[in-house]
């Protein structure tokens, strides 16, 4: 999720479940996003969650519901590899995020060997803070007209490691119908811009993932959600054995 990485596959996990995560290792799928801004999803769970996707090597980041330090301490502490930061429309509320997200000299984040972030107090305390600040991806997230206006200075505040376009959000945000033309011309000049600042971006893909990675420059892309996934399976076994033929197989 940095320049200069190869194209990067995730999904959102909203169900409370860690095997969710292992599910989707399985899969093939290079990162999870654990959503506590939207799943239900305490924080036990949550610390769970991060070490199976340690054990099965996917890499884990969560989706918090803030920017403030006590919505990023936790998931920080407990190991996440990076954390998704919603509704960031300015450059100040970036500055904001990387305030509570990094060790100091760059932010004011607490400190805490003791946490798994840590090793459980095995790892020096520079190993420790040097990996808050060099190894966390922090990624945020351009949810409005706003923010995909200023793209390109949020995305340049040092200490943020790219940016993520919510379409969800912009549409209902900026008040934009399905299928907005408008829309889609604001999110491709968000793309030029960010290209423009050499800053990584990503973006939810429910289709056409090769063409956003390929023609469209996005470096990241979240596929789909562990809930739409099981819904979207299920559904298709469903139609599949109501409409088969007797003796047909699939």
């Amino acid at each position: 999720m940095i320049a200069g990485e190869p194209p990067r596959l995730g999904a959102w996990v909203k169900f409370p479940a860690p095997e969710s995560v292992e599910l989707l290792a399985l899969a093939g799928f290079d990162f999870a996003v654990i959503d506590t801004e939207h799943g239900a999803i305490d924080l036990r769970t949550m610390s769970t969650m991060i070490a199976v996707a340690h054990g099965c090597g996917i890499t884990p980041y969560v989706r918090v519901p803030g920017r403030a330090p006590r919505d990023v301490q936790v998931p920080l502490d407990a190991g996440a590899d990076g954390l998704l930061v919603p509704r960031i429309d300015s450059v100040a509320q970036a500055q904001e995020a990387v305030r509570a997200v990094r060790f100091p000299p760059l932010g004011t984040r607490g400190a805490s060997t003791s946490g798994r972030a840590g090793q459980w107090g095995r790892a020096p305390l520079d190993a420790y803070l040097r990996g808050g600040n060099d190894d966390v991806r922090l990624i945020v997230q351009a949810e409005s007209v706003p923010a995909l206006t200023a793209i390109g200075e949020i995305g340049a505040v040092a200490g943020i490691d790219a940016v993520f376009i919510g379409p969800m959000d912009l549409a209902v945000s900026g008040g934009f119908p399905e299928g907005s033309v408008e829309m889609a011309d604001r999110i491709r000049a968000a793309e030029r811009r960010c290209a423009d600042h050499g800053i990584p971006v990503g973006t939810v893909a429910t289709v056409d993932a090769a063409g956003l990675i390929e023609r469209r420059g996005y470096g990241f892309l979240v596929l789909g959600a562990d809930t739409t996934i099981l819904r979207q399976g299920a559904q298709a076994l469903v139609k599949a054995a109501r409409t088969a033929k007797p003796g047909e197989t699939r």
